[in-house]
């Protein structure tokens, strides 16, 4: 059969939604029919409960997936033998929580189909991470949210909602336990919007590299005017998630993660 599948792990709120809309415009991509498709978590994770009753619910296609996930593998090796496509993908941030276990059998699956499986993981100051999201989840709770992004993300930035998805270095131990290196994508969102980054990921997932629209602006969580997060707000954060900015050094030793990432001074 040939060809590759992608899998995007995340960050949540590290340019995911950017990037699949890249990705996607291109005539040698075709993603299927949604960006998240959410069959990993919600089989695996009690974060994804929510997610799977919405899916049983819905019923079709990905529901179907949830009960016999030989069809998920199917699916996108299907798209793979359509003229032109040399790329198919899920990029869903909720899997950055996946275990080795799941990471390898989704490998797997797609080895025993011939299609190539790369995975790739975007990060992002882990601060602004749970910040952007904090902001996300306000904007969602609409009328009924009581308090301001940044008083909320003061207390639940410990919560599994922030916190599992900031632990970086327990998703980059199972990607590279899953994965060999040369099949991993890493990526910063601080970099993202770059043909510099861009570039090396179109080769290595087998697509022609096309220029960035780098204006357009996807699902962001803008601030508040004048809206800032507290010195002590941010050491707090910094400082809670330290394993996370050792493992991003230990992994990457050239990278001045301060410069990259400001909160690392805090720490």
């Amino acid at each position: 059969m040939g060809g590759t599948f992608l899998l995007g792990v995340g960050c949540q709120k590290g340019g995911t939604a950017w990037l699949f809309h890249y990705l996607e415009s291109s005539a040698q991509v075709d993603p299927g029919f949604r960006k998240e498709y959410h069959v990993w978590d919600a089989l695996d994770l009690p974060s994804g409960g929510l997610a799977r009753q919405r899916i049983e619910n819905q019923g079709g296609e990905r529901a179907a997936f949830l009960r016999d996930p030989e069809r998920y593998f199917d699916y996108f090796t299907g798209l793979l033998g359509r003229d032109g496509t040399r790329l198919t993908a899920d990029i869903t941030p909720g899997y950055a929580a996946l275990s080795t276990e799941r990471l390898a059998m989704i490998r797997a699956g797609f080895e025993d189909r011939g299609v190539r499986p790369v995975a790739a993981f975007l990060l992002r100051d882990p601060v602004e991470r749970v910040w952007s999201a904090a902001r996300m989840d306000v904007r969602r709770r609409g009328a009924e949210a009581t308090e301001d992004p940044e008083t909320w993300i003061s207390r639940m930035y410990v919560r599994p909602m922030y916190a599992d998805r900031t632990r970086y270095d327990l998703t980059m131990a199972a990607l590279e336990q899953a994965f060999p290196r040369s099949a991993i994508f890493y990526g910063f969102y601080e970099r993202l919007f770059s043909a510099d980054t861009l570039r090396p990921l179109c080769e290595l997932l087998g697509i022609d590299f096309h220029e960035p629209d780098v204006d357009r602006q996807v699902n962001v969580s803008p601030k508040a005017e004048g809206a800032t997060l507290p010195e002590e707000t941010r050491r707090t954060i910094a400082r809670h998630f330290a394993p996370v900015y050792d493992a991003v050094q230990l992994r990457f030793p050239d990278l001045d993660l301060s410069a990259l990432w400001p909160s690392a001074r805090l720490l």
